[in-house]
């Protein structure tokens, strides 16, 4: 149980955050409108990325699947996610869900995905340990 809390809890930790941030009426990078788009999305992309990676972690460490299973269902994980997530933004008043959105989350998913599975490769297995 307590192998169980501790994989979970930082993908749990992590949605959470991506919800509280999701309730505010207007989250403003910049006062310039194409830096304040690049910003919020790249901050989309790499929400995405880390809860990706954060969900393959917590499968890794809770199943005897694959990597490769894993790593399809971190992605499917994060993407029911990102669409859940701009649901709830059609509820916060100012705020509107968009797929564009749930595309961009996605691509961050799969670059998570991918980063961590490569960069997890080449570290030593002591480090690798610790991480997964």
């Amino acid at each position: 149980m307590g192998k169980f809390f501790s994989a979970w809890l930082p993908p749990i930790l992590w949605m959470g955050l991506i919800f509280f941030l999701s309730s505010f009426h207007k989250l403003q990078a910049s006062q310039i409108g194409w830096q304040d788009f690049i910003i919020r999305k790249t901050a989309h992309f790499l929400e995405y990325a880390v809860l990706c990676f954060l969900y393959f972690r917590a499968l890794r460490q809770t199943t005897s699947w694959s990597s490769k299973k894993s790593f399809f269902l971190a992605l499917f994980l994060a993407f029911i996610y990102a669409l859940s997530d701009e649901y709830h933004q059609t509820k916060v008043t100012g705020r509107t869900g968009k797929i564009f959105d749930v595309g961009v989350d996605f691509c961050g998913a799969i670059f998570g995905g991918i980063f961590f599975k490569k960069l997890i490769g080449k570290l030593p297995e002591k480090i690798k340990k610790l991480i997964l």
